[in-house]
């Protein structure tokens, strides 16, 4: 099943990946170290080297992290990076543990540092609560944007087998995954791609589980894009200054629910 061709539009391109959170991350281990390397001689005074040293440049990196407009939960990421560094080169592992580990990251998560979206997976129920959204007439067309492992499109290909069902996903390793998974499945596909240049006007419904800081953009896509009366559901994460036309409640921790729009 193929997906419909790419958007060719600069207009499209998301302001997440014009500044990559990473980029800030990596300045504020450097402030960081530079902050513990000037104040040495004084940190040393405290207590041991592999303790005091590794910790102060934490809370350093932590606190320019957030001065730098890191989001909130990037505070633990940089507060716990150089103790942890620093630990794990006190145990006795192969080096070649690293690099794989290394590189099955980079193959889960790819581009994750530029879009901001994490690898987010949709709830049993979610997907029934979206499969009681679809258009009740049969030959509607649903895309997953980000569908990661591919449970969405798998599920609800089971739900609505006279409906068909996309998915797109950038990093390889999810992609090959769900590839696999669907193989069979006459009414389901995936590609691997970036969602931010997949044309969304051939859909009857859109699906998003990404992250607050991605949304404004895919609101701007989905205004330029989505025909009338197609549907645009995001699952957690609201439009800030755009009222949904309705929220489907979900169970579980927090407060989740599936937020609808229509074109």
């Amino acid at each position: 099943m193929q997906l419909n061709p790419a958007v060719d539009s600069a207009t499209i391109e998301p302001a997440a990946a014009r500044v990559p959170p990473l980029a800030a991350a990596l300045l504020a281990q450097l402030l960081g170290w530079a902050a513990v390397t000037a104040l040495e001689p004084f940190l040393l005074a405290w207590g041991e080297p592999g303790l005091v040293l590794p910790l102060a440049q934490g809370v350093v990196s932590a606190v320019c992290g957030q001065a730098l407009g890191l989001p909130q939960w990037w505070f633990l990421l940089n507060l716990a990076f150089a103790p942890a560094a620093h630990w794990t080169q006190t145990l006795a592992i192969d080096p070649d543990w690293f690099l794989m580990v290394f590189l099955v990251l980079v193959l889960l998560f790819w581009s994750t540092y530029r879009t901001q979206v994490p690898l987010y997976l949709s709830s049993r129920e979610a997907c029934d609560r979206v499969a009681e959204l679809l258009p009740r007439a049969a030959g509607a067309r649903v895309l997953d944007l980000g569908c990661g492992l591919g449970g969405v499109v798998a599920r609800l290909g089971r739900l609505r087998p006279d409906c068909s069902f996309d998915g797109i996903e950038l990093a390889p390793l999810p992609a090959l995954l769900t590839w696999l998974r669907l193989r069979g499945r006459p009414n389901c596909g995936a590609a691997m791609g970036d969602f931010w240049r997949q044309d969304l006007s051939g859909y009857d419904v859109v699906y998003a589980f990404l992250s607050p800081a991605a949304m404004p953009d895919l609101w701007r896509k989905a205004r330029v894009e989505m025909k009338p009366g197609s549907l645009l559901v995001s699952n957690s994460f609201p439009i800030r200054g755009v009222e949904p036309h309705a929220v489907v409640p979900l169970s579980g921790r927090g407060s989740r629910a599936l937020f609808l729009w229509r074109m």
